[in-house]
């Protein structure tokens, strides 16, 4: 992570989600939807939940891999999911009790706003 952003909420400030930014799904100028922040913690949290490579985690959630090294920092400090190797070299994710969690009540509050 960068200078600054050591803790969670040091990363949330860093990357705008403290500074007024909307938590929800935004448009783009060109009218594209653009996910939110939190939408993309899910994406990868969802994804890592049996266990999974992290490349299969930026396909299924569309980053590139600076995007997702820089959520890997997050939720792995924010104990929301675990990074282990497996005896042939490969790291494998998986999204801890914590992490789900905060999946459901992602989704109940996503619910709450349709």
């Amino acid at each position: 992570m960068r200078e600054g952003s050591k803790t969670l909420y040091g990363w949330m400030l860093l990357h705008g989600t403290l500074n007024g930014d909307s938590f929800l799904t935004t448009r783009s100028e060109l009218g594209f939807l653009q996910r939110s922040r939190l939408d993309i913690m899910a994406c990868i949290l969802e994804n890592a939940t049996g266990g999974s490579r992290k490349t299969r985690l930026i396909y299924r959630c569309n980053l590139s891999l600076t995007q997702f090294n820089l959520y890997e920092d997050c939720l792995v400090e924010a104990r929301l999911l675990t990074a282990s190797t497996r005896e042939d070299g490969v790291e494998i994710f998986q999204t801890t009790e914590k992490g789900r969690e905060f999946l459901r009540d992602y989704k109940k509050i996503k619910r709450m706003l349709e």
